[in-house]
């Protein structure tokens, strides 16, 4: 992903390493300062003109660390907020391409903490961790070979000691990465839950659960704390152990090099050069733990992206995906066989139906009739068997080709934060007012946008809140009518509506099914009696068929359903069914 910014990136790389120089070289020059001007005995002419020099050079190389900070941060913080956007865009159409199983087995929460906090853990990497972990190096590396240079004798304290902090590092390393990740996890479980309670605060508050959905957010928001103390224990674990490192490395040099200094081996400018040295060699240390903590947070996050980026979408298009000229929506089902893991869902499932006739579906919950028609776009694939439109199997279509000639009404009505009329124009942005008004016509949504003052531009709330359950399923059927499928899918499209407004959506419906192919889903026998064949599930299985009459007379499992839904009329009017 630092590829496209590889040329900005060597750029900031190259300032870091341009003022770590300057900084390293600034202290070579107090041997100078005190050995050949203050320690000279005099201050004549030459002596001025080398103290004005030595100053000159300590405020040019200040102005230059000054600029080259300045511009080092500006480019890698360009460099960060790039590669966060290039993460979140990637990750967001990455998820477009995932099939329903994805979500299936994901909640909402987690994916939103993926997208928002631990893309945020790497941005601070890439905005401050670089940098930090090259001065640490640099500055203990470069300073460690200067005062080796300066005094071989001093710098061999160094080498003894550096191992301890290697062996230290990695210890807190391996102890702080799994608290990390333990933590990452736990946040996403914990937005996880405040996502659904909020989604579902009007459910909490009918059923007066209030409480019962603060114990459990108590409980989850506890184990967040008990996980972020756990990390601060192992940090202040470690943290005093470098620090004690730390102050007894200055004290051991300045030891050697005091008792050097008094034997006439090192010079007083060098010994206070050294001691200079000595604030670039303790800094990393107490760096080491601040560098650590951040690179296991951002490994723990990075390994949480990208386990959903490469999450492969096992529905793929094929590279000869084809399309046919034209589109008329005959739908086949060839011995079918779907399941969810180990629990088979359909099995041997075989139907026609030809371009512009009505198959409708009914059956008990569970029974497998929506994933009949989620089979139909390929959000889900058979195992056995084959599903085909135009007698091409829908694995060789383009998907997008084949979805946007589909038209669903989903079991689920969801509506996004925008205008009616935007959501009802949704599949096609493009559309004139007067298709959108059509569609409403035709869904029965018409008479009650009007009745709205701000009509088609009324913002609906987040999933359509403001709107009753009726109004939002009749909005969801305007949406799939605009795009005019070749496929038409009710899933309990009527579900939400009276009787009476059930009855005017089926005459609009009948003229707009005249020529697609339309699957009804219903629980309502009014819904699928008028339908070309119906067919009755049971366990996953085609337990009848036939039309409306003919099932009737078989008095099997549709005669029941009809029974349960008529038997009062029937009986208040004194009928019959033969």
């Amino acid at each position: 992903m630092l590829r496209p910014y590889k040329k900005s990136l060597t750029l900031g790389l190259i300032l870091v390493a341009l003022f770590l120089s300057l900084r390293l070289v600034t202290p070579l020059l107090i041997p100078i300062l005190v050995d050949d001007v203050m320690k000279a005995g005099q201050f004549g002419p030459t002596e001025q003109q080398l103290l004005y020099k030595v100053l000159a050079g300590l405020i040019a190389l200040a102005i230059s660390r000054a600029a080259f900070i300045y511009a080092r941060s500006i480019i890698f913080e360009k460099i960060s907020q790039n590669i966060t956007y290039d993460m979140r865009v990637g990750m967001y159409e990455h998820l477009h391409t995932l099939p329903y199983r994805f979500y299936d087995r994901h909640r909402v929460g987690e994916i939103m903490s993926r997208m928002t906090g631990d893309i945020e853990s790497v941005r601070n990497f890439f905005a401050i961790g670089i940098i930090q972990i090259v001065e640490t190096i640099v500055y203990y590396l470069g300073s460690a070979i200067i005062i080796m240079c300066l005094s071989f004798k001093v710098g061999l304290v160094l080498l003894l000691v550096t191992p301890i902090i290697a062996a230290i590092a990695y210890k807190f390393d391996k102890t702080i990465r799994p608290a990390f990740q333990q933590i990452r996890e736990q946040n996403a479980t914990l937005s996880n839950r405040t996502q659904e309670n909020i989604a579902g605060a009007r459910v909490v508050k009918a059923y007066a659960r209030e409480q019962h959905e603060e114990k459990l957010f108590d409980k989850e928001n506890k184990k967040q704390r008990n996980l972020g103390i756990k990390i601060t224990t192992i940090f202040s674990n470690f943290h005093p152990i470098i620090e004690l490192v730390a102050s007894i490395i200055p004290a051991l040099l300045l030891l050697v090099g005091g008792y050097l200094a008094a034997q006439g081996a090192v010079t007083t400018g060098t010994l206070i050069a050294i001691f200079n040295y000595l604030w670039m060699l303790t800094m990393p240390m107490r760096m080491v733990g601040n560098i650590l903590n951040m690179t296991s947070q951002t490994i723990a996050s990075g390994e949480r992206i990208f386990y959903y980026m490469d999450f492969g979408a096992y529905i793929r298009e094929k590279n000869n995906a084809q399309y046919p000229e034209e589109f008329r929506g005959h739908v086949t089902f060839e011995d079918v066989c779907f399941s969810y893991g180990d629990e088979e869902v359909l099995t041997d499932i075989s139907f026609d139906v030809k371009p512009g006739k009505t198959l409708a579906i009914m059956g008990a919950t569970g029974s497998g009739k929506t994933s009949i028609v989620n089979l139909l776009g390929r959000f889900y694939e058979c195992h056995h068997g084959a599903v085909k439109i135009d007698g091409i199997d829908v694995k060789d279509y383009k998907m997008k080709a084949l979805r946007k000639n589909i038209g669903y009404v989903m079991q689920e009505t969801f509506l996004f934060s925008d205008s009616l009329g935007g959501n009802i124009a949704f599949g096609d942005p493009d559309a004139d007012q007067s298709s959108i008004e059509d569609a409403a016509e035709v869904a029965q949504a018409r008479p009650f946008i009007e009745e709205i003052d701000e009509g088609y531009d009324l913002i609906v709330g987040e999933r359509g809140n403001g709107l009753s359950g009726g109004q939002k399923q009749r909005t969801a059927i305007a949406r799939s009518l605009l795009i005019n499928p070749k496929i038409l899918v009710l899933d309990d499209a009527t579900a939400a509506v009276d009787m009476e407004t059930e009855h005017r959506i089926q005459q609009g419906l009948k003229r707009a099914t005249e020529d697609r192919t339309t699957f009804i889903i219903s629980h309502r026998i009014a819904s699928v009696k008028n339908a070309d064949e119906i067919i009755v599930l049971d366990g996953g299985k085609i337990a009848e068929r036939g039309v409306h009459d003919e099932l009737l007379q078989k008095k099997g499992l549709y005669y029941n359903i009809f029974m349960d839904q008529y038997r009062d009329y029937l009986s208040i009017h004194g009928k019959e069914v033969s």
